[in-house]
């Protein structure tokens, strides 16, 4: 089965099909994280095309209010719901009789990481030095996360953008050696910067716009990277390699995946997005 339109409401994949199955043409009609969308046998694409086409010609209001095929929506609310759980956790932490603890027993010490303690790639990423600090990253993660999300999904954009931060974490930490010690969902945020750029530089040589447009893209997240992630006060290395990973991950995802994966894998991999950090917060706890 091939999907042909995307994100569309409830009764508009209601309509589609019915129209679909009035021109003899067998559908399905799939849920996903962002709607609806519809697919047919693979045989019977340009058919169904032509069927949906000619219903919107005569229903022009209809058509109006579709999607394009193949578009994506811009923006995903869960960067919403990400950034008031680190608000959540940072008003926790600082609540506490000793917050300066929580960075030394969970925070991304390189000198700890290669002794061992992996759990403190995860766990650095939900400490915050202060209210600016923590603000800063709220307001990316719902701009860049949301972002993200928009394009894969929820679960699997949040497992993304979790893994990116992890593995930033670890390959700083093999950078430094020794003698370092960062928190922050920053490098989180840089690596969905980079998965937004490898997405749209695969795009671009989907659609014939060449090397250059590829080049555009990424020397964009590089200009990004080195406007908001390099200041003073700013862990440069966590930042770039967060980016390197999202870029890979991003490319990875599109290379592979032509529509976001369906709710039940949604909810999966969001799930595990949150064992994960939850496990590194027991295990850092428990040592």
């Amino acid at each position: 089965m091939v999907p042909i339109f995307n994100h569309l409401s409830r009764e508009q994949a209601k309509t589609f099909s019915l129209v679909l199955n009035s021109s003899g043409i067998g559908n399905r009609v799939v849920g996903t994280d962002d709607g609806f969308r519809i697919e047919v046998p693979e045989p019977y694409t340009e058919a169904a095309r032509n069927a949906i086409g000619q219903y919107q010609a005569e229903n022009p209001e209809v058509a109006s209010e579709t999607p394009a095929d193949g578009g994506q929506p811009t923006f995903n609310l869960s960067g919403i719901v990400v950034a008031i759980l680190l608000l959540c956790v940072h008003l926790s932490v600082f609540a506490s009789a000793a917050p300066r603890d929580y960075v030394t027993v969970f925070g991304a010490s390189a000198h700890r990481i290669m002794a061992g303690e992996l759990y403190r790639c995860a766990t650095a990423l939900l400490l915050h030095a202060d209210a600016a600090h923590i603000a800063g990253n709220m307001v990316a993660m719902v701009l860049f996360g949301g972002a993200v999300c928009a394009v894969t999904g929820s679960g699997v954009g949040w497992l993304m953008i979790a893994a990116c931060g992890i593995s930033g974490n670890l390959l700083n930490a093999f950078a430094y050696g020794s003698g370092h010690l960062s928190v922050g969902a920053s490098t989180g945020v840089f690596g969905a910067v980079g998965i937004l750029c490898s997405l749209q530089a695969v795009n671009a040589a989907r659609s014939g716009r060449g090397w250059k447009r590829t080049i555009l893209v990424f020397g964009a997240g590089a200009a990004l990277l080195a406007f908001l992630g390099a200041s003073a006060r700013s862990d440069l290395g966590a930042h770039l390699f967060g980016f390197l990973s999202g870029a890979v991950m991003g490319g990875a995802y599109r290379l592979w995946m032509t529509q976001p994966l369906e709710k039940r894998w949604q909810i999966l991999c969001a799930t595990i997005a949150a064992a994960g950090l939850v496990l590194s917060w027991v295990r850092g706890a428990t040592r």
